[in-house]
């Protein structure tokens, strides 16, 4: 099971008082409800691929209206698509186009029906199970989005996530709008104001899991870098060293510079921090990190100088 069907699952268990239904039943009729007359009788068709989001219309229906309905179900042509569930409603529709004012302006009536905080978050999680879907935690990108055909009802929602604080953004969609977040705070926040606790924590524990391993997996990715950035610089001072002592006599080169060629010589694969603890333990001297660095950097200007001469 996806984890946008896993959230949907558990919204639709929520109970709900009357203005929250009322909220609920104002989004799916905008969000996902088509208004038609066939054989002269005036019907809204509300159409989904979930049957638990089809049962919980067809509950607000009849508690809010003891509305006459009825099922239909229709096969989808593409493959591995899941049947159309339509809920019809074919009484009281005069009752509902009056009370939301359908034809007039839906969204006047909906800034009355969300007043308060509750209704607001009713609104939001009956228009995440009409056109809502979020990726799952485990993968690499964090989106959610809520689907609508109509420019209005989507600035609407983007009002109602936003007096959350969620920074919700809108872009155009081939047949619509969509109102989107992409940060994983955003997400689990309007999880959780839509009532769906249990997807919260699973979105949490999936999160910090998948956080952590690519913490983990950035920190030993440096660590192999760096690994490879001291061998890579311990074979030139290696080749370095190489050069000066064959063409250049022992006595001619100072003390200062022979003790650390011999250091890193005996010592090929450590860091430049290890060599400066090697270096005072052999020589019982103390040297710093920068302090030994140097005498790497004239060995390597002295190797340097060989090779143009020999060119």
């Amino acid at each position: 099971m996806s984890f946008a069907r896993t959230v949907k699952e558990e919204l639709v268990t929520i109970p709900v008082g009357f203005e929250e239904q009322l909220a609920e039943f104002s989004a799916f009729l905008n969000l996902n409800t088509e208004f038609h007359i066939e054989n002269k009788l005036k019907m809204f068709d509300f159409k989904t691929n979930n049957p638990t989001v089809a049962k919980r219309f067809l509950q607000l229906v009849r508690t809010l209206y003891q509305a006459k309905t009825s099922l239909i179900t229709q096969k989808q042509n593409k493959l591995k698509q899941r049947q159309t569930i339509i809920v019809r409603i074919e009484s009281k529709v005069e009752d509902i186009v009056n009370e939301h004012g359908y034809f007039e302006n839906p969204v006047e009536s909906q800034e009355l029906i969300t007043q308060s905080p509750e209704t607001k978050k009713a609104y939001l999680r009956a228009a995440f199970l009409s056109g809502g879907s979020v990726n799952h935690p485990k993968t690499a990108e964090y989106h959610l989005e809520i689907f609508a055909r109509n420019s209005d009802q989507i600035v609407f929602m983007q009002q109602l996530m936003n007096s959350f604080d969620l920074n919700a953004k809108i872009t155009k969609r081939r047949n619509g709008y969509i109102v989107y977040l992409k940060d994983a705070e955003g997400i689990s926040d309007l999880i959780q104001i839509m009532g769906a606790q249990n997807s919260v924590f699973k979105f949490e524990d999936i999160r910090i899991k998948r956080d952590f391993n690519n913490s983990i997996n950035r920190i030993m990715n440096c660590e192999i870098a760096n690994e490879k950035k001291i061998f890579i610089a311990a074979n030139e001072q290696l080749e370095d060293i190489e050069v000066i002592e064959k063409f250049i006599p022992e006595h001619h080169i100072d003390e200062k510079i022979k003790k650390v060629m011999k250091l890193r010589k005996d010592n090929p694969e450590v860091s430049l921090r290890e060599l400066t603890d090697i270096y005072e333990e052999t020589y019982g001297e103390t040297i710093s990190k920068s302090g030994l660095n140097h005498r790497l950097v004239k060995i390597k200007q002295m190797a340097e100088q060989i090779r143009e001469g020999r060119k």
